[in-house]
């Protein structure tokens, strides 16, 4: 039995329970006989089936007119699941799929400001929601976002919290792994100008077309983990000055953990290594990209106890890289 049979199975079985506890054990029976690979008698589903829309119209009578306890309210919500996980929301009736979004809308209706926040479920289902539609909506979003006439693929927020983070640590140097077009590293030093500190440097393994160019910024071609490369950059840290460290190219996990190993070691206490996209594989965006950075963010920060998640940086609730804010605290 698939995934979504099971759902729905729980949901049938939960609303003719609400209605009549003989049907609900024959259902359960008739579950078993099903997993058993014993078929139904015809005569058999079609009572179960008469049985169950009868509990339904029962249940949806009950709602209307305010009678429904913690066990309808239980069931109806396996209902509402178990239709939608079969009928993805592109393919309701207009009328059903109207009545789910004024649902979904319904879901916090803040009035006034200030405001405390939603119970965490509800914060966290529209935020997530949110946050897919502007990763998948990818060609009017992220994508097309531009720094100084450059393409950046990069989210507002996040940019805004790396400058709030070059304010407050005022680094020596700035690492970027993951060139691009250039836009966000040449942010990044227009961010160091302004603070008249530091520099930045980006490493790419692809050479970027007409590259923007600023005085305290600097290119290498190469791979992220190359050792040589590495201990190049690493010789490029002003004795005793903070860095912040942003790894942004290859997101497969296996990347991202060789250069977690290679850059941990160049931050020290108090300074800012940050793990890019960890929002794909279902976190919550992109479910079939494969384990990537916050899969190998979780494997490094079980081996180093160095560092910290800061969830400040995620006060705005969109990031791309939720979880991915790591502070060096010991």
């Amino acid at each position: 039995m698939t995934s979504k049979d099971k759902i729905v199975a729980r949901a049938r079985t939960a609303v003719v329970r609400r209605m009549d506890p003989l049907a609900a054990k024959r259902a359960a029976t008739l579950a078993e006989r099903r997993n058993a690979g014993i078929a139904a008698a015809p005569e058999v589903a079609a009572a179960l089936d008469a049985t169950a829309a009868i509990a339904v119209r029962d249940l949806a009578h009950r709602v209307r007119t305010g009678a429904t306890d913690l066990h309808d309210q239980a069931a109806l919500a396996q209902l509402v699941e178990a239709y939608l996980t079969h009928h993805p929301a592109d393919t309701l009736p207009h009328g059903v799929a109207q009545a789910v979004a004024r649902s979904f809308e319904g879901l916090w209706q803040p009035v006034g400001e200030p405001v405390s926040e939603p119970p965490p479920f509800i914060r966290d289902v529209i935020r997530d929601q949110f946050h897919r539609l502007y990763y998948h909506v990818s060609k009017r979003t992220w994508k097309d976002t531009w720094y100084r006439g450059v393409r950046t693929y990069k989210c507002p927020t996040d940019m805004w919290i790396y400058m709030e983070l070059i304010d407050e640590l005022m680094p020596g140097l700035v690492i970027e792994t993951g060139t691009f077009r250039g836009g966000s590293a040449l942010y990044i030093a227009d961010r160091l100008e302004t603070i008249g500190a530091g520099n930045v440097v980006t490493v790419d393994v692809n050479e970027p077309p007409k590259p923007p160019q600023h005085p305290r910024l600097t290119y290498f071609t190469g791979s992220s983990t190359d050792p040589a490369i590495v201990a190049e950059i690493a010789a490029m840290i002003p004795q005793g000055s903070p860095v912040l460290v942003i790894l942004d190219s290859d997101h497969s996990r296996d990347h991202v953990y060789a250069e977690l190993e290679a850059y941990a070691p160049l931050v020290p206490i108090g300074s800012y290594l940050i793990v890019e996209d960890t929002n794909v594989n279902g976190h919550p965006a992109a479910p079939d990209f494969g384990p990537g950075p916050m899969e190998a963010m979780w494997d490094f920060m079980a081996t180093d106890p160095g560092f910290e998640v800061d969830a400040r940086c995620e006060r705005y609730f969109l990031t791309q890289n939720p979880s991915g804010y790591l502070k060096r605290v010991r």
